[in-house]
């Protein structure tokens, strides 16, 4: 059986994170070649090791610096020869969870936006050339459903995820007529630091209970199929956004959320 990326060449930013890791597993499972990109030898080498055996490599890069970015395409051009697909998987989460706008410094919403919103449009822009020359290509953006709704006390994180909604679509109109594919996943509720380490404490903090109940019982009311979502759940996602089966797919924000988020 033919596997679903065979002979695909991949770039995974933020590919040694949760969902970056999960992605990588996922591509190279079906068959793709994947260059793992994060900002440090060590996450990005832990990525690289969920890509298993193959010709998968890692970059330690800042993607929101504009030569680093382009650097990242320049080498994965050079070692894989061309590349089909970007995945923009890294992201900044809010450093200040729960707290009013007026404690929001400049340099937290700067820093929020240079991550999830510059850092994508400089990835895209040095491959669209590429891309547009090959006349192929598949890119995914990963926002959030934060993008899609108001979120209170955290309206820096939300406006960088909705840019980078706005931004996939814009780019997909772009891009169409050099088939190129752009779309976005907004995962749902994972287990991430801001539950465990954040949100979950504060509010476990008021309430007296432990961050994971807290979680499991937000995930109970909040969504249908009442289970988290996975970053296995965003892999699958991402495999199929990056096939061929998605060829008349574009412009689009793909929830994975059990249906808390219904259009």
């Amino acid at each position: 059986m033919r596997m679903r990326l065979e002979g695909k060449k991949a770039v995974v930013t933020g590919g040694g994170g949760g969902i970056g890791r999960a992605i990588v597993r996922a591509f190279s499972r079906e068959g793709a070649q994947v260059c793992v990109v994060d900002l440090s030898d060590e996450v990005s080498r832990r990525g690289l090791d969920d890509a298993g055996e193959g010709a998968h490599f890692a970059l330690a890069a800042d993607v929101a610096r504009e030569a680093e970015a382009e650097n990242i395409v320049r080498t994965a051009i050079e070692r894989m020869g061309h590349i089909d697909i970007l995945v923009n998987c890294h992201g900044r989460g809010a450093a200040l969870v729960a707290n009013p706008i007026d404690q929001i410094t400049l340099e937290e919403w700067n820093a929020v936006f240079e991550v999830n919103a510059t850092g994508v449009f400089l990835m895209c822009r040095a491959l669209a050339p590429h891309m547009r020359e090959r006349r192929y290509g598949k890119i995914i953006n990963l926002a959030s459903l934060a993008a899609r709704r108001a979120n209170a006390n955290i309206p820096h994180y939300s406006a960088s995820k909705a840019a980078c909604m706005n931004f996939t679509m814009s780019l997909a109109r772009e891009m169409a007529a050099y088939n190129v594919n752009v779309n976005a996943i907004n995962p749902g509720l994972l287990w991430t630091n801001i539950w465990e380490k954040d949100l979950g404490v504060i509010i476990g903090a008021a309430t007296h209970r432990p961050a994971r109940q807290v979680f499991d019982e937000y995930v109970a009311a909040t969504v249908p199929l009442e289970r988290e979502q996975t970053p296995d759940d965003v892999g699958h996602m991402a495999v199929y956004l990056a096939s061929d089966e998605s060829r008349n797919v574009t412009g689009q924000g793909m929830v994975v959320a059990g249906g808390a988020w219904m259009v």
